[in-house]
């Protein structure tokens, strides 16, 4: 049952940087927009040719990758290529998500102030562009991370529909060395998901704790045998579990257990 005291937020409410000078940020778009070594390399040097608080929108910085000189074919054929994979976020529906730069941006620091003793729930499900969808939902992930762990505070994430993020295809390679990295911090996440054969390997190598609904697919029974080393038993008992049952298990307890949960 979800607490009462949570504050939900729009997207809209909560705009988020692009680039802060922090490592990870190119690598986030990189990851989501598939830019090829040729269309990061043009980015990059946008990015370092100008003053990034001279970026007022994101049209400012299309602009600037499309009367970026060009030193041969194939750089016409990448910056006409990272144009067309960026321009969506200039979209009407899409431009206010996000700000280029802006040191005085401090709506990250005001959520934790404000809210700080309840539960935040931010919904991206009204982004219909999946791609802008998972840009907003990793940026955010990220920034709270870093907000968190340079005032040395607790934290746990839940990231729901976990595929959009941590897909075998295409995951976003930030998230995933965040899975491997961040309990050292106080952070935890929690991966949400309805398959965990569709998501990378990370998952089920650096969480402790599953906790497995029912689950008919063979390709997920596969993959939970190799992780949880379950009794045939139980194991064979997963398909049919009911509403609320599950399969428990975390290192602290010698073998999974069936749960049911409230």
């Amino acid at each position: 049952m979800l607490s009462n005291n949570y504050v939900l937020i729009e997207p809209r409410e909560l705009p988020l940087q692009l680039f802060t000078g922090e490592p990870g940020d190119l690598s986030v778009l990189s990851s989501i927009f598939e830019l090829t070594p040729p269309q990061e390399y043009i980015l990059e040097k946008v990015l370092k040719q100008k003053d990034l608080g001279k970026f007022k929108s994101i049209n400012s910085l299309l602009d600037t990758v499309e009367i970026l000189p060009e030193e041969s074919s194939w750089f016409r054929e990448s910056k006409l290529s990272l144009h067309r994979k960026l321009s969506i976020l200039s979209r009407d529906e899409y431009s206010d998500l996000f700000r280029v730069y802006d040191p005085t941006n401090t709506y990250i620091s005001k959520l934790f102030t404000s809210t700080s003793s309840c539960l935040l729930i931010v919904d991206v499900s009204k982004i219909s562009d999946l791609s802008v969808k998972r840009l907003y939902a990793s940026l955010l992930v990220k920034r709270v991370v870093n907000y968190v762990t340079r005032n040395s505070r607790e934290l746990l994430v839940i990231l729901e529909e976990a595929q959009n993020y941590l897909s075998r295809q295409n995951p976003v390679k930030p998230i995933c060395d965040m899975l491997r990295e961040i309990r050292k911090f106080s952070v935890g996440l929690v991966i949400v998901a309805q398959s965990i054969s569709q998501l990378v390997e990370d998952v089920v190598a650096n969480t402790n704790t599953k906790i497995i609904h029912s689950v008919k697919s063979k390709q997920d029974l596969e993959v939970i045998e190799k992780s949880t080393y379950l009794e045939h038993s139980l194991l064979s008992a997963i398909p049919y579990l009911g509403v609320g049952e599950a399969v428990y298990s975390t290192i602290s307890l010698k073998k999974p257990v069936l749960i049911r949960v409230e």
